[in-house]
């Protein structure tokens, strides 16, 4: 069985996927890098070329993939419990670990992380709170119906 992380960015899902992975010693797996290695270039990049519409493709084929392993711990992007079908195939052979943080949490941590600005693509025109707010209430629920755990990762 497969452990599945899924969360909003900076939630701490590739270094909880790493911990785990080192301590469990099975594969880790990030879709985002992933995804890259096999466009050949940044999230940045592939959404400002092809669009975010396209990158989901890319996600969705990279998870139809991963859910063939039968242990690994697998990090995946923020965005993917927007397409169901990403939920249904990941709950066929793992359990899916929501890990959240509060808002102020979030946006401190993407704020601090220089590394985020570079390679993060913004969801919308507005500030970093705005859209962290913005996305959050969007999508709350969808990771409330996917978890089959929650942890909670205020303060780390």
């Amino acid at each position: 069985m497969n452990v599945v992380l899924i969360g909003y960015r900076a939630t701490g899902k590739s270094t909880v996927g790493k911990i785990l992975s080192t301590k469990l010693k099975i594969a880790f797996c990030d879709t985002d890098l992933l995804v890259e290695k096999k466009m050949a270039m940044p999230i940045r990049e592939i959404v400002a070329l092809h669009g975010w519409d396209y990158f989901r493709i890319k996600e969705k084929e990279t998870i139809k993939t991963l859910t063939k392993k039968k242990s690994a711990i697998i990090a995946t992007g923020g965005g993917v419990v927007l397409d169901q079908e990403n939920v249904n195939l990941l709950k066929q052979t793992s359990v899916i670990i929501w890990l959240n943080a509060p808002v102020p949490d979030i946006v401190k941590r993407l704020s601090k992380d220089a590394q985020s600005k570079a390679i993060r693509p913004q969801f919308t025109t507005g500030n970093i709170a705005e859209e962290t707010v913005d996305v959050m209430k969007q999508r709350l629920p969808l990771y409330e119906g996917a978890a089959d755990y929650i942890v909670d990762t205020t303060g780390k």
